[in-house]
């Protein structure tokens, strides 16, 4: 998938829902019957060829031209393209069902399934349960003609246990830019393990707000620290994941979550240039993000035109 246009960082790249929905991890015979068509089944592709013959046909042939890279011998499987391109998504289901399959599926997306991967992506994914639909979203700008890719795996990874995983899940070796890191440049394979290793505990080793504020023998340089996190992570490619837990799939955008403690700490220096600095780069994210963001627009507004009315001002100065 490739950009038409400019697209703005924190802007929706697009909106879908999908077109088939398993349980993760629930038995075959669990849902055998409950849909129509699904007697027979009795594996999961079974399964899987069953929930297909009921979408249209122009679903069907879409679906066709997706990878499968389950390395079946035969010819290409919907069973086996179902598990190379099917995502991860958690649902509120019937507490009747099995404890195990209560809150985790894997759901199919014609659209974000044609995303490579990119151990540095410029865009994360997020379903949202109430409306059924997934987004995909820039978590830095992308050029018109540039690559739209997302990461399959955890990329806070080291580089050999991700290109291990791709391997043998995806069947191919990853040569994104962040993976062929050439050669003349001595331990740069090294550094960026390290600086995912520091990123992936970044947030889980940050000293709290409050005492940074109010003890006043504390030295912490909580600006110096997220301000070096941004770096780390323009340079690792890593905008969008908060922790080593993130896959392609965001709750918390991460370079959100430094902007906003940086608004925090130099509203609490009444810092007024560093303030606004901060306060214009969030403002700028939350146009991209579109209409729902409105609200939070005309604050950031009103704290750009009269600093001393955010609600920390001063509280370190």
């Amino acid at each position: 998938m490739f950009a038409r246009t400019y697209v703005p960082q924190g802007a929706t790249i697009l909106t879908e829902f999908p077109v088939i929905v398993v349980p993760r991890d629930i038995m075959i015979k669990e849902i055998v019957g409950s849909v129509a068509g699904l007697d027979e089944a009795r594996s999961q592709g079974e399964l899987i060829d069953a929930l297909v013959s009921c979408l249209d046909s122009q679903l069907k042939k879409e679906m066709f031209t997706l990878k499968d890279c389950s390395g079946s011998p035969n010819a290409t499987t919907l069973s086996g393209i179902f598990s190379t391109n099917a995502l991860d998504i958690e649902l509120k289901v019937n507490a009747t069902l099995p404890k195990s399959a209560k809150h985790m599926y894997k759901a199919l997306f014609l659209q974000t399934s044609r995303c490579n991967h990119s151990c540095g992506p410029n865009a994360v994914w997020k379903f949202d349960s109430s409306t059924f639909a997934l987004t995909l979203v820039a978590v830095r700008a992308i050029r018109p003609g540039e690559e739209i890719t997302i990461s399959y795996i955890n990329s806070f990874l080291p580089r050999h246990l991700r290109r291990a995983q791709l391997q043998s899940e995806w069947k191919f070796t990853c040569h994104c830019t962040h993976c062929d890191i050439p050669w003349s440049f001595p331990g740069a394979i090294a550094q960026s393990d390290r600086a995912r290793h520091e990123l992936s505990t970044f947030f889980k080793k940050l000293p709290d707000w409050e005492q940074w504020c109010f003890d006043e023998k504390n030295e912490m340089d909580l600006i110096g620290m997220h301000l070096r996190a941004m770096q780390l992570r323009e340079e690792e490619g890593l905008e969008g994941f908060k922790d080593g837990g993130a896959t392609g799939h965001w709750t918390d955008v991460a370079y959100m979550k430094h902007i906003d403690a940086l608004v925090m700490c130099f509203g609490a220096l009444a810092d007024v240039q560093g303030f606004r600095k901060w306060v214009n780069k969030a403002r700028e994210v939350k146009l991209a993000e579109g209409p729902n963001s409105v609200s939070h627009v005309k604050v950031l507004d009103s704290w750009l035109k009269e600093p001393k009315k955010f609600y920390v001002w001063g509280w370190k100065a």
